[in-house]
């Protein structure tokens, strides 16, 4: 029997959650093991006690004395003893400073894809709970619950090169996408205070006019500070029937030189490029869509999701409703260890969409798909909050980055084929719930 804690991933909001099943009881241990052998085992050795919670690929069980010694003789398994007043608590996190801390008094259990699972007393885990910021989520987290589903994706059987979706998609033009990424680089920075950020809002708007979209700038304030948000523009056909989406992206970025020097390549130049990259493919299609479609940058989104929260509360209750989808872009372009991945992320109100969205990528897409349902730290949180269908898509190695935030994220850590990947996916996306959704054509 060994006792360990795992190491691994990071940049989602943060959770901090309890996992329920009463109070702990005398022998109670957790275990962690791969997920494929937790579900045979708590179907072969189960008392109907245990509560297990699936994080991709590995599965946290909390059971008792008789469970556990089934689970060390049966399969391998790193088991952890539940002290006196402890409790599973699990930190979600997109926050670098988080998902890099320790955290006294508690014992890692796990860490993984933004997740860090620990036992704490519960001076501990009002220490950890205090850590709650825009970029942390604080919740109960109920046990026999997959947080983050394995990965999957699709095989050469299921995937699609010669239908209409296809020969929109295939017209992505990632030349332009790398050479507009460079441009948004080029600023050395875009934090949010400093002149060069409204000179890449600028800088974008021009762009996306010379598309011949409607362009706008909408102001909104950050304290005593105020900044711009860039919103483009082409009406549906039948918007009275189709509604509106979005894609968006935020366009700031930062590092711990942020006046000087916070070039974002990946964080977020990659999803703002791709913003950009959509709606080029879009009007060089010359499609005209059926719904009304907005591609948006946000600013503020790293001091806390300023922009994206200010769009929001502009919205009024006709137009959360009439918006069927949004796609967020937040952080695309980096992948460094095979094969390509992603993940999308969530409410569970909106299962269907990403259920959809999954099935559009294993039939235009090449990567590995994982899917959470526990949204936060981006700018699908706002929409989310207010019931407005949302997705982000991130890649999968976000928190094991080490370029997050840092003044060496720069367009040589970029993955052109992560990007071109995850984008073919939201084109796709793009298609279906915009251009020619269901009852269009």
């Amino acid at each position: 029997m060994k006792f360990f804690a795992r190491s691994g991933f990071a940049k989602l909001g943060m959770a901090v959650a309890f996992m329920t099943g009463g109070a702990v009881f005398a022998g109670d241990w957790v275990q962690v093991l791969p997920a494929k052998s937790g579900y045979e085992l708590i179907k072969k050795s189960g008392t109907g006690r245990e509560k297990y919670t699936q994080f991709g690929e590995t599965m946290i069980i909390h059971g008792g004395e008789i469970f556990n010694d089934a689970a060390n003789k049966s399969a391998p398994t790193d088991s952890y003893p539940v002290r006196p007043g402890e409790k599973l608590v699990m930190v979600t996190s997109k926050d670098p400073a988080i998902l890099d801390a320790t955290f006294p008094g508690a014992r890692e259990v796990f860490k993984g894809n933004g997740f860090i699972v620990l036992l704490a007393g519960e001076t501990a885990a009002m220490n950890i709970n205090a850590k709650s910021s825009d970029f942390t989520r604080v919740d109960p987290v109920p046990g026999n619950t997959v947080v983050l589903t394995a990965p999957v994706r699709g095989d050469k059987d299921t995937f699609k090169t010669d239908d209409e979706i296809a020969g929109f998609v295939n017209k992505l033009d990632m030349k332009t996408f790398m050479s507009d990424l460079n441009d948004l680089v080029n600023f050395k920075t875009r934090y949010t205070y400093v002149a060069p950020a409204q000179q890449s809002v600028d800088h974008c708007q021009k762009i996306l006019e010379g598309m011949g979209y409607k362009v706008w700038q909408s102001q909104f304030s950050m304290g005593g500070s105020s900044a711009n948000n860039l919103i483009a523009e082409i009406k549906g056909t039948d918007e009275e029937k189709h509604g509106q989406i979005m894609v968006v992206g935020h366009l700031d970025s930062t590092s711990r030189q942020p006046k000087t020097n916070a070039p974002g390549a990946d964080d977020n130049g990659s999803g703002a490029a791709g913003v950009i990259a959509l709606a080029r493919l879009l009007k060089e299609s010359g499609l005209k869509p059926a719904a009304t479609i907005r591609f948006v940058l946000f600013m503020g989104e790293e001091q806390g999701l300023y922009g994206s929260k200010a769009y929001v509360k502009t919205m009024s209750g006709d137009e959360k409703a009439k918006t069927r989808a949004v796609f967020n872009l937040d952080m695309i372009g980096f992948d460094a260890v095979a094969p390509l991945s992603v993940m999308i992320e969530t409410s569970s109100f909106n299962k269907p969409m990403v259920e959809k969205m999954t099935e559009l990528a294993k039939s235009y897409a090449d990567f590995s798909i994982q899917t959470s349902y526990n949204p936060y730290g981006s700018d699908h949180a706002p929409f989310l909050n207010q019931k407005v269908p949302a997705v982000l898509t991130i890649q999968s190695e976000f928190d094991n980055n080490p370029n997050y935030h840092q003044v060496t994220d720069t367009m040589e850590i970029i993955n052109e084929d992560l990007c071109r990947n995850i984008l073919r996916m939201n084109a796709a996306a793009m298609f279906v719930y915009g251009v020619k959704p269901e009852g269009s054509r």
